[in-house]
């Protein structure tokens, strides 16, 4: 039987639905700025994003991405998740780009190989050979990690913890992914949503994203019937 060869996998696509311009958080101005800093090579080498689901990690990351091709920045982008069904020594393909960023990267954890390689991707960061900007779920030091040097590495730089929105942020959130979507959003709309599902930012996206889909096969306009049908087909 021939081996079975697991390629490495390719740099994310860039979303352009992203953009620092509709990122919405609370201190979302220190965020931006150190991100902004650390692309054009005038902050950290090393910047640490950790936060819980729908905090806007990937969000940063592909705003980053968009950021950087917008000033000449070579940036790519990978899945940590991904990364981890190949094999960890055949990661070279971040060698000639300005910043490696990786979303997921605690997905890693626990797999020795890569934390063995990304222990000397750290070390290749920290002597100038690139930019390092990642995204985690937990803080460093909670990650059930095998190499102890990997995870105290993941803490040399500056690390930025992700708030979780309040309502107030999630209604300004949808209202701009709507406008992205070319869907006008009514207050009376948003608020039916807020009360009636789930305050999750990302479940609140995901509806708003089939009500982009039934809105457009049925030509209407999103209303709070039309969020009633959709919820009521979801049941």
């Amino acid at each position: 039987m021939e081996p079975v060869i697991k390629q490495i996998a390719l740099p994310l696509s860039l979303d352009r639905q992203f953009s620092f311009d509709n990122f919405v958080a609370d201190r979302a101005g220190l965020i931006l700025s150190s991100l902004q800093a650390l692309i054009l090579g005038k902050g950290e080498n090393q910047l640490g994003l950790w936060g819980a689901a729908a905090t806007g990690k990937t969000h940063l990351l592909n705003a980053s991405a968009d950021f950087a091709r917008k000033n000449g920045v070579v940036l790519q982008i990978y899945d940590g998740a991904q990364l981890c069904r190949c094999e960890a020594d055949e990661f070279e393909g971040f060698s000639h780009c300005d910043v490696l960023a990786i979303d997921n990267l605690d997905a890693i954890a626990g797999h020795t190989a890569w934390e063995a390689c990304f222990y000397q991707v750290i070390n290749r960061c920290r002597a100038g050979e690139f930019r390092l900007l990642f995204a985690l779920s937990a803080k460093p030091d909670a990650l059930a990690t095998q190499l102890g040097d990997f995870r105290s590495r993941l803490q040399w730089g500056l690390l930025l913890q992700l708030p979780q929105s309040g309502d107030d942020e999630i209604r300004k959130i949808l209202r701009r992914r709507a406008q992205l979507l070319g869907i006008d959003l009514s207050d009376e709309v948003i608020s039916y949503l807020m009360t009636h599902h789930a305050r999750d930012l990302g479940e609140q996206i995901s509806i708003l994203r089939r009500l982009d889909g039934i809105s457009l096969s049925q030509q209407r306009r999103v209303t709070i019937p039309l969020v009633k049908q959709l919820l009521a087909e979801s049941s």
